[in-house]
């Protein structure tokens, strides 16, 4: 009995404790999220609400505008994810490999600084770098590649917008690849090298079978981490085009900030959070089941 009884008195302690933890998570996160979902199925704007059901899912598939973002969303993530891991994984086997110590070191410091960077502090650099009298355009003249008088508006055309916003988070981004990588590097056993090498394996064959499965749980991992930060990132795009020009860089956290504040169409801004979370919540079942069975 006395045993029950203390237990039961370090749960309501435990619980005691967690309870502030809690209030803030509600608070923060859980109401915000109901309220969003319950706003998706009203005609809302500052002065009123109407319910309509469905009607803002309805307007939002049938608008060509959030299949244009939802589609340059998924281009955005797609190639900024890969590009951080091939240049991630590159530069993590540079570095682990057998080279100056001091230069290692250094080379380090240098390539984490891009990650301290906010993403709006990112944004603004790259927007005078790529402004038609930028540095890009300097260095693409003074080797040749561009005309002298071309003057490339980078942020400024259709074609090339959004690829430019994906050059900065990808120049931004990388060094958390680089970082987790290098540490996976370090934890593989230097006996499987030399197994490998007593049979005979290349190098490229090292790689191919030694070095990749021992890295792919923390691929698994940091993949689908960057795939939810960057599927759901608005600072860059909204620092460096806005969305524009004419929608060619909008995704879909511009979409709908651009929905509910700038035309006051909540209820529609709602719906497609709504369809974003969804996705977003499809990756995260996706990376917490790959973390339980690594845990498993």
């Amino acid at each position: 009995m006395m045993l029950l009884r203390k237990s039961y008195h370090e749960e309501l302690r435990a619980y005691a404790f967690l309870g502030p933890s809690l209030l803030i998570l509600i608070a923060l996160l859980i109401y915000p999220l109901v309220s969003v979902v319950r706003l998706s199925f009203y005609d809302a704007n500052i002065a009123r609400e109407t319910w309509v059901g469905f009607g803002n899912y309805v307007t939002l598939f049938d608008d060509p505008l959030f299949w244009r973002s939802f589609v340059q969303t998924l281009l955005f993530t797609i190639g900024s994810v890969v590009l951080h891991f091939l240049i991630g994984l590159a530069l993590a086997l540079l570095l682990n490999a057998e080279i100056n110590r001091r230069f290692r070191s250094l080379a380090r410091g240098i390539l984490i600084v891009p990650w301290l960077l906010a993403p709006t502090v990112a944004g603004m650099i790259w927007v005078l770098m790529l402004a038609p009298f930028g540095v890009v355009n300097g260095l693409l003249v003074s080797i040749g590649l561009v005309d002298a008088d071309a003057n490339i508006a980078w942020l400024g055309s259709p074609s090339t917008a959004l690829l430019s916003v994906t050059a900065m988070n990808v120049w931004r981004a990388f060094p958390f690849f680089m970082v987790m990588l290098l540490a996976g590097l370090q934890a593989i056993p230097q006996q499987l090298y030399e197994a490998a090498e007593i049979d005979g394996a290349s190098m490229v064959q090292q790689f191919w079978y030694v070095t990749l499965p021992s890295l792919r749980s923390v691929i698994a991992t940091v993949v689908l981490l960057d795939s939810i930060w960057t599927f759901r990132a608005f600072d860059p795009v909204f620092v460096m085009t806005g969305g524009g020009p004419t929608n060619s860089s909008e995704v879909l956290a511009t979409a709908i900030y651009f929905s509910s504040f700038q035309n006051s169409k909540f209820g529609y801004a709602s719906a497609a959070a709504v369809v974003m979370f969804i996705s977003l919540l499809l990756i995260s079942v996706v990376y917490v089941r790959r973390a339980m069975s690594n845990a498993n």
